[in-house]
């Protein structure tokens, strides 16, 4: 395995490592929540609970600050780890490999990170905060429910208390916490996506876009404006682009620029799989690559074969 596809590895590894991390932070969270709830509101095995609302919430609070705070730092410190081994590979792509630690140094003289972060962040503080809104939610019904549940045994109603005790049960009462309180993100379709599965979402495709970003930048930087697509074999529009060249900034005219490309929507997408490979010139790139960007665009690059 020569250096660049070590470092492709790596770089492919942040996600996976982040998203197992990220499992982690949520499950702990997770864990602690039902655990205080069930004790908060069922303490004698029904739904009566031994605190307030007030101060419940308040606990739950506590939770949902020390679980973003944790989600902060695993994403700030993976995404900088992105961003060393980016900046490694494109000049590595261009032959003209930096050791970890220039990587290291560029990225805090030029803050470049900087935004990507904050975005990751930002979306990722959604499911924090969406969770913790419906676990709320989860905890007003339960007070609501109690308190008819008083009001039948204040007044003797036997039957009706034990209609309450029966759909109101610790175990039912978990169910429900783990299916409508603990879901992550429900998008526009009103498909639910688990804190995980969406993290790892945000960070393919976070990551993808920050990684162009730092190509276009650094191909301005050093005259570099080549590129072809990697072969990831999914099955989608995606295959129409895999294994083209493109033009990160557009001075190559023969070639779509990155930007034309991600506009068409097959390729570049939430989600996508797909990197780009640096090249300093057409010749550089492997003949399958030339053959198959003949053929999308109608051009001959025989000279470069």
């Amino acid at each position: 395995m020569n250096q660049k596809e070590k470092l492709r590895k790596q770089h492919s590894a942040v996600i996976d490592k982040t998203v197992k991390q990220l499992a982690v932070a949520y499950n702990k969270y997770h864990g602690s929540v039902a655990e205080f709830l069930l004790q908060a509101l069922f303490a004698e095995g029904i739904l009566q609970p031994s605190y307030s609302e007030t101060y419940i919430n308040s606990v739950l609070h506590e939770y949902t600050v020390a679980l973003q705070e944790e989600v902060d730092r695993i994403a700030e410190k993976q995404v900088d780890e992105a961003f060393i081994l980016s900046l490694m590979l494109f000049y590595t792509d261009i032959g003209s490999p930096i050791s970890r630690k220039e990587a290291q140094k560029q990225l805090s003289a030029t803050g470049i990170s900087y935004s990507a972060k904050a975005e990751v962040k930002r979306l990722l503080s959604l499911t924090t905060s969406n969770t913790s809104q419906r676990i709320n939610s989860i905890v007003r019904q339960s007070f609501a429910d109690s308190l008819l549940y008083q009001a039948a045994n204040q007044r003797q109603q036997d039957k009706l208390m034990e209609l309450y005790e029966q759909t109101n049960s610790p175990k039912q009462f978990s169910e429900r916490l783990q299916k409508e309180g603990f879901v992550g993100i429900v998008d526009s379709r009103g498909h639910k996506w688990k804190p995980d599965v969406y993290a790892k979402m945000v960070m393919r495709t976070k990551l993808m876009e920050s990684d162009v970003q730092n190509q276009r930048d650094r191909g301005k930087e050093t005259g570099v404006d080549l590129a072809w697509i990697s072969v990831a074999h999914v099955n989608n529009p995606c295959n129409l682009w895999e294994g083209t060249i493109i033009s990160l900034n557009g001075v190559d005219s023969r070639f779509p620029t990155y930007a034309e490309a991600k506009a068409t929507g097959e390729v570049f997408h939430p989600n996508c799989q797909h990197y780009l490979n640096i090249i300093r010139d057409i010749s550089l790139a492997p003949r399958s690559v030339i053959t198959a960007t003949e053929r999308k665009y109608g051009i001959d690059l025989s000279e470069y074969k």
